[in-house]
């Protein structure tokens, strides 16, 4: 039957007979027979007999029907429901919890009625809401709760999430066991709330900007969901990541609190949760070791990206299994899990060895992510002459060790079916981020003042130090650099990856202006230069989903202009002396985006370092430098010529 015709059937209302009424009589309407779920999920005609249809009698199948929603309330409960929904929103409330999902239902009608009133920019409080029975003025305004449906794997937004953002972080099921999940009414409630956020996130990659009315529906739907559930702790993640580059660093952190407390409180940390909870599913109990495992990598990117959250995840003993393949994933042919110990020991591997499964992605990712906060570890809060020795020894070992052992290492970031491996593509970044945040204070690219506007650095130290081995971690963190300056430079277009390797890019770019500055000349500054052109085109492909990545871009060209005194380039400050030693303000420089707050970038550095002060003493992706103290490294120049030629592997 047309889809049109059966929805004007069902929607359009009939006149009426008072008795003595002229209007003449309309046509009978006909109406859209029922059918089953199952008959309806095969397309298929069903004769709408209960319990139980005739074609679900022939093949044995559960036979269920959709629970109608029409009536059942009168205006008054309705009011009544209204009125809690706002009170619940407004966090006055807390609703009862519901083992049933079919509340849920009504609670999509009324959330999706929320008109939301934007408050100022850089106001990171909830805006008020009113609920009312008109629809929301908002033109266009997706709907988040649009339902557990049995066609889930139909959903636009779905599926612009699955096709943008699910590779960068694969924990939610594959579609097709998510479609299949979403047909069991008792998980209706736990998916409601994660499959919200997925919605959100697939407008953020289509309409490129916050919808007004998906912070009250989301936290609506988190109100009604199961206290203790991994698809919430699931969703909790996911949206952290949202808020976060969205400049909500408040919000950001507290559904990351809450997302790691959740796992720690069900036991999604040990080995025995993926297998007992998964009640036979394969494919569930691989999404449930690896949303743990992206609980740990989440909490590294974003101390890596702020030097504020503590690693809490880093402290925690845990011994789930470690992640398959996403072939085996995505295919739902989940072979027995390797461990952490298996993968710590994997240097006494035999190559020759064909029992022992290669390591996956995923696995080399948790595995980089170990080895950065283990080099960190070992730098000392106050670095000396003999720090330079200990890093080198000691976390250059762990860092390489990581390296050395890749199958393949030149190859690894492309898949076998010439695609980016993103998983791999996060974590060279990572390592190499981490060797250039190790090796800047002790080397001779200097740290400019003005570098303090920029989100992803911090606080250079007081003291003028005096490394030993300068030129030798000089050359490392430029080697580092061009280690990530070829990953970036892969011929594939556009430049798509997840948010947090903003900051690994942006810390590889101020050490290349520092290079620009004080060591490159000739073809090696030219080619440095266009490097940085490159760089600065991936982050704003990057900054065209995400506004925090568009305010880290006009950092970065503000720095530009100053570290490589550039004069006239902006209108407003072709009067600054390039050399200036006062810290610009890019408080003017409003993103013409939507944001939820801005508050952290008020302080963008007038006055010294304001916006570094509430950075952390170690940051995976933050630097320090030794100052403005120049350091006879001899004759440097001469070093450099591998910049070009020599492969970085």
């Amino acid at each position: 039957m047309d889809p049109t015709a059966a929805a004007d059937s069902t929607t359009s209302p009939r006149p009426r007979d008072s008795g003595n009424s002229t209007i003449p009589p309309m046509a009978p309407c006909s109406r859209a027979p029922l059918a089953c779920l199952a008959c309806r999920s095969r397309h298929l005609k069903c004769d709408g007999s209960k319990p139980r249809c005739s074609r679900c009698s022939e093949s044995a199948r559960q036979c269920q029907y959709a629970k109608s929603r029409r009536g059942g309330l009168d205006r008054a409960y309705l009011a009544h429901r209204r009125r809690r929904l706002a009170a619940t929103v407004e966090g006055h409330v807390t609703p009862p919890q519901d083992t049933a999902g079919a509340h849920l239902e009504h609670v999509s009608e009324a959330a999706t009625r929320c008109t939301v009133t934007p408050g100022p920019a850089g106001n990171n409080s909830t805006t008020t809401s009113s609920i009312s029975d008109s629809p929301s003025s908002s033109p266009g305004a997706f709907n988040l709760l649009g339902g557990v449906q049995e066609s889930i794997d139909k959903d636009p937004l779905i599926e612009v999430y699955y096709r943008t953002f699910h590779k960068f972080h694969p924990m939610v099921v594959p579609l097709r066991a998510l479609a299949r999940l979403c047909r069991d009414p008792l998980r209706q409630a736990s998916l409601k709330p994660l499959l919200a956020v997925m919605r959100l996130i697939g407008t953020l990659y289509t309409a490129k900007h916050w919808p007004a009315q998906a912070n009250q529906a989301i936290e609506t739907c988190l109100a009604q969901a199961p206290l203790r559930d991994p698809f919430v702790v699931q969703c909790q993640l996911l949206y952290s990541v949202a808020l976060f580059w969205y400049n909500d660093r408040i919000g950001a952190a507290k559904h990351k609190a809450a997302a790691h407390q959740t796992a720690l409180d069900l036991g999604m940390h040990e080995r025995e949760f993926a297998a007992h909870n998964a009640h036979g599913d394969a494919v569930l109990a691989e999404s449930w070791r690896r949303t743990w495992w992206c609980n740990y990598i989440f909490e590294a990117y974003y101390l890596g990206t702020l030097g504020t959250l503590e690693f809490a995840v880093l402290q925690t003993e845990a011994s789930v299994h470690l992640p398959c393949s996403e072939d085996e994933y995505e295919s739902g042919e989940i072979p027995d899990p390797r461990t952490l110990d298996d993968y710590e020991n994997r240097e006494f591997q035999h190559d020759d060895d064909d029992d022992a499964l290669p390591f996956s992605s995923f696995a080399h990712l948790i595995g980089a992510v170990k080895c950065a906060a283990s080099a960190v570890a070992l730098v000392p809060k106050l670095l000396s002459g003999e720090a330079s020795a200990q890093i080198l020894q000691a976390a250059d070992a762990t860092l390489d060790g990581w390296l050395l052992l890749l199958p393949d290492a030149p190859n690894a970031i492309v898949s076998s079916k010439g695609e980016i491996d993103e998983l791999m593509h996060q974590a060279f970044l990572l390592v190499n981020v981490c060797a250039i945040g190790l090796h800047r204070p002790l080397s001779d690219l200097k740290f400019n003042q003005v570098e303090g506007v920029s989100s992803c650095a911090r606080e250079p130290p007081r003291e003028i130090l005096t490394p030993d081995l300068v030129k030798v971690h000089t050359l490392r963190v430029l080697r580092a650099v061009q280690i990530q300056i070829r990953i970036l430079a892969l011929p594939f277009r556009p430049f798509h990856h997840t948010p947090f390797t903003t900051c690994m890019v942006s810390e590889g770019t101020l050490a290349l202006l520092s290079a620009c500055k004080w060591q490159l000349q000739g073809q090696e500054l030219r080619v440095a230069r266009d490097q940085i052109r490159m760089t600065i085109g991936c982050l704003k492909a990057l900054g065209a989903v995400w506004p925090r990545t568009a305010n880290n871009v006009k950092e970065i060209q503000t720095i530009s202009q100053h570290v490589l005194g550039l004069r006239g380039v902006n209108s407003s400050q072709g009067n600054k002396t390039p050399e200036s030693n006062k810290v610009p303000s890019l408080a003017g420089g409003n993103s013409s985006r939507t944001s939820i707050s801005s508050k952290e970038e008020q302080s963008s550095g007038v006055g010294g370092w304001d916006l570094m002060a509430s950075l952390g003493e170690i940051d995976l992706c933050g630097f320090v430098s030794i100052g403005e103290q120049t350091v006879n490294a001899g004759d440097l120049d001469a070093g450099l010529s591998w910049w070009i030629n020599e492969p970085p592997w």
